[in-house]
């Protein structure tokens, strides 16, 4: 059995506990260092389902208790041996509270024998698609997408003619690329604005890469002013410095991982399963 399984079958009786035996237990585990401590999770055990804001709610479980005629649900957010050590920690936990745990031995026997499932290698498969490109798409996706902005290929054109049909950076005539003059990743949250595009000669776009625009062109004060002219003129206005868009962001990111991990563990066990069958 999965962790999350494991807390999820014993909830209910963690929170008898609190009601029938030590009420203060609730308040401990609404707080973000007791459950770092006990349990090695980034997020309380459980939290009032009415402060529970618009980030955090898919950290935690849907279903709702009520305990001590509060509302709460509890975090999702439990990972499995060998990259966290919350199993031992929750099994302890129970056990220093006097709760008998539910199939805390049968269901979890088979997360720590090795030979009963397979340890995949530490850093993957070599040259398999790293979760990081899938990551960074889908920020890249989001970040493309923001607001209600719509232009056409003839406005980059009109963009390319402002500036000469020369490279925004350099100055130099030739094929010109479309380059984000905020980079359009997790770290600058760029987006895909006009305000925010650029024409740019290979070279350039290779060496500026993920850099910060007003680095790149520290000296070049007139080409940098001209590309601040022409953000200043589209009204583009960055979204870097917003800690809550950042964090959804950061949250979206995550949640790739999380996503892939989950139907990568539903696929391994039909794979299992038909293995099974077919001895």
């Amino acid at each position: 059995m999965k962790i999350g399984q494991f807390v999820q079958r014993n909830i209910t009786t963690i929170f008898d506990y609190c009601e029938t035996r030590d009420p203060a237990e609730l308040g401990r585990l609404q707080d973000a260092r007791y459950s770092k401590e006990i349990f090695d999770i980034n997020y309380p055990f459980c939290r009032r389902t009415d402060v529970i804001g618009t980030i955090d709610h898919i950290r935690y479980w849907r279903q709702s208790y009520i305990v001590n005629g509060i509302p709460v649900r509890v975090t999702s957010q439990w990972f499995n041996p060998p990259t966290s050590k919350s199993l031992p920690l929750f099994q302890r936990y129970l056990t220093n509270l006097g709760i008998e745990a539910h199939q805390l031995v049968a269901d979890t026997a088979s997360v720590k024998t090795p030979e009963a499932t397979p340890i995949r290698a530490a850093r993957g498969r070599y040259r398999g698609n790293a979760i990081g490109n899938a990551q960074n798409l889908l920020v890249r996706n989001i970040l493309s997408r923001l607001g209600d902005e719509q232009f056409s290929e003839t406005q980059w054109q009109a963009i390319k003619d402002a500036f000469g049909q020369t490279c925004a950076y350099c100055g130099i005539k030739g094929e010109l690329l479309m380059d984000h003059i905020i980079p359009i990743n997790r770290t600058a949250l760029g987006e895909h604005r006009l305000g925010n595009l650029a024409p740019s000669c290979r070279d350039c776009n290779s060496r500026k890469a993920e850099k910060d625009y007003r680095d790149f062109l520290t000296d070049a004060p007139e080409r940098l002013a001209a590309i601040e002219a022409h953000m200043e003129k589209h009204a583009y206005r960055q979204i870097g410095k917003d800690e809550q868009i950042r964090a959804i962001i950061d949250l979206a990111h995550q949640d790739v991982r999380h996503l892939a991990d989950r139907y990568v563990a539903i696929i391994n066990t039909i794979l299992r399963g038909n293995e099974v069958e077919q001895k």
